[in-house]
């Protein structure tokens, strides 16, 4: 089979980022561009020429939607991935993923690892009090369960290797099934409803704590220009991509220019 490169899968991730916007669109669904692909909308109109994955934030409510929604009307060679929407529990985001189904690649950081399409990742954005203790504690809680959930898919055997995370949370991690830490994650991001909350962050990602504004940033949006098309994208994007990258404007050292992923991907034969 034929190895895609970075170029190519480009292609594939803007197929299935106009796939949500068409979508989203049709349904009356608020989503925008996030990290990395808002980066990329501003500075290059389009992707980052090095990166090879693409990111989407949606407010809680619009994101129940749009996966209870995509794959019971869509026909498509697309696919949502969630925990609810995946057979034998294998999938073990708190966030959901869409999958170009014509293509394969592995993922690493699942509950095994696994071969799926080419894909994005989908992450709600959840709401959060306008105390900054309570916001602190709650990211902080987020990621220690995410670490745990992490700790939890490593074998005992790998408790004895020479990195196999700190002792105590790989103990704790163990004491209870898999399930529990998810569950106990979600909980805990749904615990202050978007609607109702004067804050908001997608808890769900890699960023929590800069990525905590007024929720009226995740309710305002504007079309930017992207690749070939146009794409919906936060309106103040400049708070956004300052609280997360400093001078997003001056890109990096030409070292640090790689793709997060380094994926290894195909078309379906």
């Amino acid at each position: 089979m034929h190895r895609l490169n970075l170029q190519e899968i480009q292609q594939v991730l803007l197929g299935i980022l106009k796939e949500i916007d068409s979508f989203c669109r049709v349904h009356n669904i608020r989503y925008s561009l996030a990290g990395g692909s808002l980066l990329g909308a501003l500075r290059h109109k389009g992707f980052i020429p090095w990166d090879d994955d693409a990111d989407i934030i949606m407010p809680r409510p619009d994101y129940e939607r749009f996966i209870s929604l995509y794959n019971k009307e869509s026909n498509s060679h697309f696919h949502v991935l969630t925990q609810e929407h995946t057979d034998d529990k294998w999938y073990v985001n708190c966030y959901s993923k869409m999958e170009d189904c014509n293509t394969v690649s592995t993922e690493w950081g699942l509950r095994k690892s696994s071969i799926i399409g080419i894909n994005i990742d989908v992450f709600p954005v959840d709401g959060l009090p306008d105390d900054p203790q309570i916001q602190k504690r709650k990211c902080k809680r987020i990621g220690h369960l995410s670490h745990l959930i992490s700790l939890n898919q490593k074998q005992w055997s790998q408790l004895f290797q020479k990195r196999p995370g700190p002792p105590l949370a790989f103990i704790e991690a163990h004491l209870r099934p898999l399930d529990y830490w998810l569950e106990t994650s979600l909980k805990e991001m749904l615990e202050y409803p978007f609607e109702t909350s004067p804050y908001a962050a997608a808890l769900a990602g890699l960023y929590r704590e800069r990525e905590i504004f007024p929720k009226e940033v995740f309710l305002n949006y504007v079309e930017y220009p992207f690749e070939d098309t146009t794409l919906m994208g936060i309106k103040d994007a400049e708070t956004y991509l300052t609280s997360l990258y400093g001078d997003w404007r001056q890109p990096p050292q030409e070292s640090k220019r790689q793709g997060k992923h380094q994926l290894e991907a195909y078309f379906k034969e």
